[in-house]
């Protein structure tokens, strides 16, 4: 009986280690098929065009612009150091491993390897570029009212506090 039980765990861990190992592959197809680590560096290039809006929108004289460029090179590359694709790589993997089945990534990697599937891919990052800058305009526009309310919650809290003591 007890041989009869290991031999049933050692066939089921085996069989689980196996749909783990080809999930875990489907995943590493997935990310070479999307080709993450590119749509990692249009990221990049997005933060420029948030960088060279916030110039703009910072008032950065021409005088001013070795500064501006000084800072912004540095914050290029604490980006890089710490978003590279190095550090993200395991992180999504893990990530699509906790959200989709295998069947998901299955079904996403017979997608994204038709060419309406690559043709997706490749104006994805234009897409997320213009979304964020519309996303960010509409942020800037409410960015009035959103500080006004908290500028009431500020004072609204100090005299709460100020009733308290």
């Amino acid at each position: 009986m007890g041989k009869v039980l290991l031999l049933s765990l050692l066939i089921f861990s085996t069989s689980l280690y196996a749909a783990q190992t080809t999930k875990q592959q489907k995943i590493d197809e997935l990310v070479k098929v999307m080709d993450m680590d590119a749509m990692v560096d249009s990221m990049y290039s997005q933060v420029e065009g948030m960088m060279q809006n916030m110039s703009v929108q910072m008032g950065v004289k021409p005088n001013e612009k070795p500064i501006f460029d000084k800072y912004y090179a540095d914050m290029t590359k604490v980006l890089k150091t710490k978003m590279s694709w190095q550090k993200m790589q395991p992180m999504m993997v893990n990530l699509y491993d906790k959200q989709f089945s295998e069947q998901e990534i299955s079904d996403m990697l017979d997608f994204y390897k038709t060419e309406s599937g690559q043709a997706i891919l490749k104006k994805m990052p234009q897409v997320m570029q213009q979304s964020m800058q519309m996303s960010q305009a509409l942020v800037q526009d409410a960015m009035p009212e959103i500080q006004a309310i908290a500028g009431q919650l500020g004072e609204a809290l100090k005299q709460s506090r100020s009733e308290a003591n």
